[in-house]
C-alpha cells in the first residue's frame, strides 16, 4: 500500500507542477524564447558560456545536467550542440578528476618513495585506495 501512495503523490505533483507552469507561463514554448534570446543576446560568446556551465554542473554532479544536454540542440541546431556537449563532458570529467584529487591530496602518499637511486615501497598510507 506504501508504494501506491508513493506513486500517487509523484504523480499528483506533477500534475500540480504542470498547472502552475501553465498558470505563470512557463510552458516548453516560453522557455524555448527565453533560451532563444539568451543566446541571441550573447552571440558568438554563448556557445563557450554554455560549455561553461555545463562544465561545471558536470563536475559537481549537479542532477540539472541533463537539460542542459536537452536545451543545447533547441539553442545551437544538431550539430554545434553536439559538439558543444562533448567538450563539455570531457571538460566536466577532467574538472571533477582534479577537484576529487585535490580533495584526497592530503590523505594520499604514493605507494612508494625513492632513497637515493633504489625505490622502497611504503605501505603506510595504502588506505586511500579504500574510500
Amino acid at each position: 500500500m506504501g508504494k501506491w501512495l508513493k506513486v500517487a503523490a509523484v504523480i499528483g505533483l506533477i500534475a500540480i507542477a504542470r498547472e502552475l507552469s501553465k498558470q505563470f507561463g512557463w510552458d516548453k514554448d516560453a522557455a524555448h524564447e527565453l533560451l532563444g534570446e539568451w543566446s541571441d543576446r550573447l552571440g558568438v560568446w554563448a556557445m563557450p558560456v554554455y560549455v561553461g556551465i555545463h562544465t561545471i554542473s558536470l563536475a559537481l554532479c549537479l542532477p540539472c545536467a541533463v537539460f542542459f544536454e536537452a536545451g543545447a540542440s533547441l539553442l545551437f541546431g544538431f550539430l554545434p550542440a553536439v559538439l558543444c556537449v562533448f567538450f563539455a563532458k570531457v571538460l566536466g570529467a577532467s574538472l571533477s578528476f582534479w577537484i576529487g584529487r585535490y580533495f584526497k591530496m592530503s590523505s594520499f602518499v604514493f605507494p612508494f618513495y625513492s632513497i637515493g637511486s633504489q625505490i622502497a615501497f611504503s605501505y603506510v598510507s595504502i588506505n586511500w585506495f579504500l574510500y
